[in-house]
């Protein structure tokens, strides 16, 4: 196994340590002592990432909400509500990576949740990596695509790995962003056996949390799970043009089998969650050493099975209702076994809403090919050159070239890629094409940058297609139409709740690079190592 790159120099919790913690989570202690204060680094950080929590839902909702849950952040905490990306076609993964390092993914590595391994002619996941085995699941991650160290990572680094840090999500990717390369250990569900699963990576992986697993699987519990709205009638308060309501049940099994993807798309994984916490803050005695602990959350606020907000619009607002309650019964663990004064919590929502769509008849104006689109270009590559394969695939509107192949003819690949994308340009319904190098090397426009800031510059393709409104696409003459996955712009709040911090909500809109430095300066840690924006002006 590869050593962890950037842990080498810190040294792990001794067994003696470890031992004194599990005699203190059974001691019963005193009232902890006030901490949090400017100068007083708190017991506990909980930093919440909300995935497509959108401000203006969240105020449409604001007179519905518990006064412990979001309402507690709203009314008491510094808000900024309009936190925007200056990039295109973030996905929920993405956008997590920019909140906790404070870089794009030009520097920070994290593209989005997939990227395309041309190598091997395969989509794999951001964080694959062969060289970690599975910890209740078969799949194999590691952090070593993320570039940059994260809030966790640096709270490590301050606190001489004293500080513990765990981080929980629905998926293994927001799991390892929030947990970056240092926690003691990073959940997430699996998508076929439905336990808490992690990595070999990391090391610190609870035994209460397996024997929960083997006692308790969520399977059992979805075999009974429905979900039904909190309110049985009433106007839906978040989209004007829905003006009735029609009642739901779901239920998340298919084929006789539990179906844990559907079960993520629904506000009852937020609830298993903060189940996951309470064993962490109880069991693993979190808040109670000399050093401050951290617990990352990953919660789902978007639409059900990640379709068309307009479609399950009456989910989506009693999404926004349940996480709500979801998170009341949080703060309540946690000022009961820490206490809020001792707790820092932030909380960071994606904004961006993702989901999936294609466009109807009426505003449809050409269908795109892929296989068409590669097979010509290699025609044309071929009687530029020699005969060769030169265009390996198209994936996520990216086209890949073969290097090995324009290695080996003395070619320039600046200069093919250049040739490849005069070419492609020619197609219609092809808007605009920017190659790797003009990303890599070139001054940029606005657009490029946007781009750019997007763009993996290990594992990129060769050139990015922009298709013109209304095109849709398709993998080859015999497929379908592929429902494309669209980003909408909506700008998502960050909320801090700490002691010394003077409750206020800034409207003023913020750049999502800078609430990492901000986190990091409320903690007196160090910023994330890509992070090159100041921090956020705080009181």
């Amino acid at each position: 196994m590869k050593k962890k790159h950037y842990t080498s120099y810190i040294p792990w919790l001794s067994t003696t340590l470890l031992l004194l913690v599990a005699v203190n989570a059974l001691a019963v202690e005193p009232a902890p002592a006030v901490s949090g204060t400017k100068n007083t680094p708190p017991k506990l950080i909980i930093g919440i990432t909300v995935d497509q929590l959108r401000t203006d839902y969240l105020y449409a909702l604001e007179e519905k909400l518990a006064e412990n849950g979001l309402k507690l952040l709203l009314e008491k905490g510094l808000v900024y509500e309009q936190v925007m990306f200056d990039a295109d076609n973030l996905d929920a993964t993405a956008a997590m990576a920019v909140l906790s390092t404070g870089a794009y993914a030009f520097n920070n590595g994290v593209s989005g949740k997939e990227v395309y391994n041309s190598q091997l002619l395969r989509k794999e996941s951001i964080f694959f990596d062969k060289d970690y085995l599975g910890n209740f699941t078969s799949d194999n991650y590691s952090p070593r695509a993320l570039i940059s160290t994260t809030l966790a990572d640096e709270l490590k680094i301050a606190s001489l790995n004293a500080s513990r840090v765990f981080s929980i999500a629905p998926d293994a990717e927001s799991a390892i962003i929030g947990a970056g390369h240092t926690a003691n250990c990073a959940f997430w569900i699996d998508d076929k056996k439905g336990t808490w699963a992690s990595t070999t990576y990391y090391k610190g992986f609870p035994k209460y949390i397996e024997a929960k697993n083997r006692n308790k699987p969520l399977g059992v519990i979805m075999s009974d799970a429905e979900w039904e709205p909190m309110h049985k009638s009433g106007r839906l308060d978040i989209m004007p043009y829905h003006y009735e309501t029609r009642g739901f049940i779901h239920t998340f099994y298919q084929y006789g089998q539990p179906d844990y993807q559907w079960f993520k798309s629904s506000p009852l994984v937020n609830d298993a969650i903060v189940d996951l916490s309470e064993w962490l803050i109880t069991k693993g005695s979190l808040g109670k050493e000399s050093s401050s602990d951290m617990l990352q959350l990953t919660l789902y606020c978007g639409t059900w099975l990640h379709d068309r907000p307009e479609l399950y619009a009456e989910e989506l607002q009693d999404m926004y209702l349940r996480l709500d309650q979801s998170l009341a019964n949080l703060f309540t663990l946690v000022d009961k076994h820490v206490g809020l004064q001792n707790t820092l919590i932030y909380l960071m929502g994606t904004g961006q809403t993702q989901g999936k769509f294609t466009e109807v008849e009426e505003t449809k104006v050409g269908t795109f090919t892929g296989s068409r689109c590669t097979s010509l270009l290699n025609s044309y590559l071929v009687s530029l050159y020699e005969k060769g394969q030169y265009v390996v695939d198209l994936y996520d509107n990216q086209i890949y070239l073969n290097h090995r192949e324009i290695e080996q003819k003395n070619l320039k690949l600046s200069d093919v890629q250049q040739a490849a994308a005069e070419f492609v340009m020619m197609f219609s319904g092809v808007e605009d094409v920017t190659t790797q190098y003009q990303l890599l090397h070139n001054d940029v426009n606005e657009r490029v940058k946007r781009m750019r800031h997007t763009y993996n510059r290990q594992l990129g393709g060769d050139l990015l297609l922009t298709l013109s409104p209304g095109w849709t696409f398709k993998s080859d003459d015999t497929s379908q139409e592929e429902p494309q996955a669209r980003y909408d712009v909506a700008p998502g709040p960050v909320m801090i709740l700490a002691p010394h911090l003077k409750a206020e909500r800034i409207v003023t809109p913020v750049e999502a690079t800078a609430i990492a430095p901000t986190i990091a300066a409320c903690i007196h840690i160090r910023a994330p190592s890509a992070a090159k924006t100041a921090p956020l002006r705080l009181k």
